[in-house]
């Protein structure tokens, strides 16, 4: 009997083939006392530079493979080994009890994991699984145990697990692994982002699925609306492989057209299509997807997984490097949006009850502004060697706005007192995200040079979601009218103002939302690298007269989902109608 499952489509594209349960082999642990404890501790100090060696070398495939971002995951993995707390229990415990290693491991585990189910924080619980991933390392390595691996596949299969580990993820053979579908983990994990690095469609937090799928079952994984079935019917069959037939199809005659095709609309309209990035390693993925400027780098990244802070001069060199590879195109540098979910160990931030509305992005920076002005400065200095603006995130007041104005002349007297040079007419923009923002959103203009309205945090404050949790990620809903409303409030304040309102967050990268946002009036899109050449295709395919006569015709609309529907009907009329008759066609 088909079982249809919805969970949260966290990588696009459309996988269909048998199921390949995964998972740790249980392990048996013994119990006994030991004679030699000075052997069996080093039997425990064996066990964890093996351990080490084998992430090492994960590190290494993983950068080689994606990039040195997606390698910082074995970086912390690599700093749990390295852990005082859990080495000097394991020993305190083994010295005064005399229990074996890998019965004090295994109650060490069994602690953590409680301790972990006890947190509702869904974020926190997504970093601290990796903690236990690297403590399984150890034991399996105790035990000598045969754990299964997802290295070398037999066949093409779909993985379907109630979770999988970084590692796992890491080890994956991706001539063989067609889809991912796991019970547990969000949007944000790292099974999430590595899949999208990988280009797999992948499906999370469906809750069951690990219970109901067979080995052998065939499956239908649509990583796109986060839809999964198993054993489908021959005519549901029938439908998902001609969808994934004709996205194949339609994917080759973009990447065979899209090279000709500027981002501009049939009526003469430029609308920039931009890339989000993390670290300097992404220009030349950037560049390869043609984008026009780097409408968010995300400055914070530089600040994680490592001992101590960068210097000035290590941010500047970065910051450099990036403004020098994109010049003339600008290059949009956001200041540190460290809290919530993003952490840095060595700062010692204070954990909060809720920290997406606690001491986090400016908030922090303004009580900060040691690590504040030291950025600044590097951000200033690097502005000579390309076409640099700086954004700041999370501003929800007028009063926050000023103070960092203040700080940042003060940064602006002391590079011209000590004669360093750099580009007096650096521009300085808000980053709207916060409601009180868009309520205020006239105010801050008259005092800002740019907007850019990031989507990820304005959809989950404006409407009280965490996409991280998944019982109710599926109310996040960018074609909810609110956001919608919310958008057009903040691009009418910018065209009072005369200033460009640019978008960053997710929904600039989804080419169903290219003709709404583009009739809201946003005017340039920035987006993942991978989605550029999707929403340039998309853009000049729009007339930026019919876009705005559909977007006041969506705004009268009540309902998220009528809205998502005709969102996606309208994206397949068009996109179906350019991939028959070309650019050069619609030029009426």
């Amino acid at each position: 009997m088909e079982i249809s499952l919805r969970g949260i489509g966290v990588s696009p594209g459309i996988a269909i083939g048998p199921v390949l349960p995964f998972g740790l082999t249980g392990l048996e642990v013994p119990k006994y006392q030991v004679e030699d404890k000075e052997a069996e501790l080093r039997r425990f100090h064996d066990a964890m530079e093996c351990v080490r060696v084998d992430l090492q070398r994960l590190h290494q495939k993983t950068a080689q493979d994606l990039g040195p971002k997606h390698a910082e995951i074995f970086e912390a993995h690599l700093m749990v080994l390295d852990d005082v707390t859990f080495h000097d229990e394991i020993e305190k415990r083994l010295r005064t009890e005399g229990w074996n290693v890998e019965q004090l491991v295994e109650e060490f585990i069994g602690r953590y994991s409680q301790m972990l189910d006890s947190v509702d924080d869904a974020k926190f619980r997504e970093r601290t699984k990796d903690v236990v991933d690297v403590l399984r390392r150890i034991q399996g390595r105790l035990l000598k145990a045969e754990m299964e691996s997802l290295e070398h596949l037999e066949h093409p299969c779909v993985i379907v697990a109630h979770d999988l580990s970084p590692s796992d993820t890491a080890k994956m053979d991706l001539e063989n692994t067609l889809g991912v579908v796991t019970d547990l983990s969000g949007p944000t994990s790292h099974t999430a982002i590595l899949a999208r690095a990988f280009e797999i469609p992948a499906v999370v937090a469906l809750g069951t699925v690990g219970t109901q799928a067979l080995a052998g079952d065939t499956v239908i994984v649509d990583g796109g609306h986060g839809d999964v079935i198993l054993r489908p019917t021959e005519t549901t069959l029938g439908r998902y492989v001609a969808e994934k037939k004709r996205l194949e199809e339609e994917r080759q005659a973009l990447l065979m057209a899209e090279k000709d095709i500027r981002s501009v609309t049939l009526d003469g309209f430029e609308i920039p299509t931009m890339a989000n990035i993390e670290l300097p390693v992404e220009i030349s993925h950037s560049k390869t997807t043609k984008a026009q400027g780097i409408g968010l780098y995300r400055t914070e990244y530089l600040f994680m997984n490592r001992a101590s802070l960068p210097s000035e001069q290590e941010q500047f060199d970065a910051y450099a490097t990036v403004a020098e590879a994109m010049n003339p195109a600008s290059v949009t540098l956001r200041t540190l949006d460290l809290g919530g979910d993003k952490f840095v160990s060595h700062l010692q931030l204070a954990d909060e009850i809720n920290p997406q509305l606690g001491w986090r992005a400016i908030r922090f920076c303004l009580e900060r502004p040691d690590i504040f002005k030291a950025q600044l400065r590097a951000m200033f200095r690097a502005s000579v060697h390309g076409n640099v603006r700086i954004m700041f995130p999370l501003v929800s007041g007028l009063d926050e706005f000023r103070r960092v104005k203040n700080m940042v002349q003060e940064v602006r007297a002391d590079l011209e007192r000590r004669g360093v040079p750099f580009d007096p007419n650096v521009q300085i923009g808000t980053m709207i995200e916060v409601p009180s923002a868009v309520v205020i959103a006239d105010l801050l203009a008259a005092e800002s040079d740019f907007f850019s309205i990031g989507t990820n945090d304005l959809i989950q404050y404006g409407l009280a979601v965490d996409r991280a949790n998944e019982k109710i990620a599926h109310m996040y809903e960018p074609a909810h009218p609110a956001v919608l409303r919310l958008i057009r409030q903040v691009v009418r304040a910018a065209r009072a103002a005369r200033i460009p309102c640019g978008l960053c967050g997710e929904m600039a990268g989804d080419p169903v939302f290219t003709e709404i946002l583009v009739g809201l009036g946003i005017d340039s899109l920035s987006m993942s690298a991978v989605a550029i050449p999707v929403v340039r295709v998309e853009v000049a395919n729009i007339r930026m007269r019919v876009a705005r006569r559909f977007a006041r015709r969506v705004l009268k609309m009540g309902s998220e989902s009528a809205i998502k529907k005709l969102l996606y009907k309208r994206y397949k009329s068009r996109h179906t109608l350019s991939r028959v008759l070309g650019r050069q066609n619609n030029d009426e």
